[in-house]
C-alpha cells in the first residue's frame, strides 16, 4: 500500500522537481525568472502536440526541452544585454506562453479527437519501472546540478554572475555567455518537467491548462528550498503528495472542493513565508543581484 502511494506520486514529483530544479539553476545566475508558469505551459503543450502528431512521447519530450531551452536563452539574453526590467520581460513571456499554449494545444487536441487516439498511443506507459525511474533520474540530475554549481568553473561563473555580475566581469567572467548557458540548462529542465506533466502525470491536455498554476507551485518549491538542489527534493516530495492526494485530504477533513483545490497554493504561500521568517533565508540566501539590471558601464557613457 505504501509503495503504491509512493509510486503514484512519481510523475507529479518528476514534474515539480525538474521544473523547480531548472528554475533554481537559472536564478542562480541572477536572472529573475517570472516566466516560469507560461513557459511550463509551452513545454507541456508542445510535448502534447508533437506526441499526438508523431505518436512518439519521446519526440514530444525532446521538442519541449529544445523549445523551452531556446526561450531560456532568449530571456537570459534580453535581461542581460539590455537595461530592461527582469520582471517585465518575465511576465510578458509568461502571458505569451499562455497564448501559445492555447494556440498550439487546441488544434492538436482536435486532431487527437478526430483520429480517436487513445492516450496510451502518445503518452509514456505507467509501469513500476517507469515510475521508479521518475524518482531516480530527476534526483540524479539534481545531484549533477549541485556538482555543476559547486565543483566546476562554469558553476562558479554562474554563482558569481548571480552575486555580483560587475565584479564577475572584472575577474574575466563572460556574464552574458554564462547566463545564456544557465538559461538553456535551466529551461531544458523546466521543459522536461512541463513535458512530463502531460506525458506522464495528466496523460493528456486540458484546454484550461493556463489556469492550473503548476509552474507557480514549482516556483514556490524552489524558492522555499533556497534554490538548493537537494533541499528542493524534500519540498517537491511534500507538494507532490499534497497535490496528488488533495481530494483524499478533502474527504478526510470534510472540506469543500473549492478549499481542497486551494490547498497547494495555500501551502505554497506558507512555505515561502516560513522560508523568509526563519534562518533558512540566511543559510540559503538568494543571489545578491537576483533581478537587478546588469548593464556594462561603457554602454552608459
Amino acid at each position: 500500500m505504501v509503495v503504491e502511494i509512493i509510486l503514484g506520486i512519481a510523475p507529479v514529483f518528476a514534474t515539480y522537481y525538474l521544473t523547480a530544479l531548472g528554475h533554481g539553476l537559472f536564478e542562480k545566475s541572477g536572472v529573475l525568472n517570472l516566466a516560469i508558469d507560461g513557459l511550463f505551459i509551452v513545454a507541456a503543450t508542445v510535448a502534447f502536440a508533437v506526441s499526438v502528431y508523431t505518436l512518439n512521447p519521446w519526440a514530444g519530450l525532446f521538442a519541449a526541452i529544445v523549445i523551452d531551452a531556446l526561450f531560456g536563452v532568449f530571456l537570459a539574453y534580453v535581461t542581460t544585454k539590455f537595461p530592461v526590467s527582469h520582471g517585465a520581460v518575465g511576465l510578458s513571456l509568461m502571458f505569451l506562453g499562455y497564448g501559445l499554449g492555447i494556440l498550439i494545444g487546441t488544434p492538436a487536441n482536435f486532431y487527437a479527437r478526430a483520429k480517436r487516439l487513445k492516450t496510451t498511443q502518445y503518452v509514456f506507459a505507467q509501469t513500476t519501472l517507469s515510475e521508479t525511474l521518475m524518482y531516480i533520474i530527476p534526483i540524479v540530475l539534481g545531484i549533477l546540478v549541485l556538482l555543476l554549481l559547486n565543483k566546476t568553473k562554469l558553476g562558479a561563473a554562474i554563482r558569481a554572475s548571480g552575486e555580483n555580475p560587475h565584479a564577475a566581469a572584472a575577474l574575466g567572467v563572460d556574464v552574458l555567455r554564462t547566463r545564456l548557458i544557465a538559461g538553456a540548462l535551466g529551461y531544458a529542465l523546466i521543459g522536461a518537467g512541463g513535458a512530463l506533466f502531460v506525458l506522464a502525470w495528466r496523460s493528456g491536455w486540458d484546454p484550461k491548462i493556463y489556469l492550473l498554476g503548476h509552474g507557480w507551485i514549482a516556483f514556490a518549491i524552489s524558492l522555499s528550498a533556497g534554490r538548493h538542489p537537494l533541499v528542493t527534493i524534500l519540498n517537491a516530495g511534500i507538494f507532490s503528495g499534497l497535490v496528488k492526494y488533495q481530494y483524499n485530504i478533502q474527504t478526510m477533513l470534510r472540506m469543500s472542493t473549492e478549499i481542497a483545490k486551494m490547498l497547494p497554493f495555500i501551502a505554497a504561500i506558507a512555505a515561502m513565508v516560513i522560508f523568509n521568517i526563519t534562518p533558512l533565508r540566511r543559510i540559503l540566501a538568494p543571489p545578491a543581484s537576483l533581478g537587478k539590471i546588469y548593464y556594462k558601464e561603457e554602454k552608459t557613457v
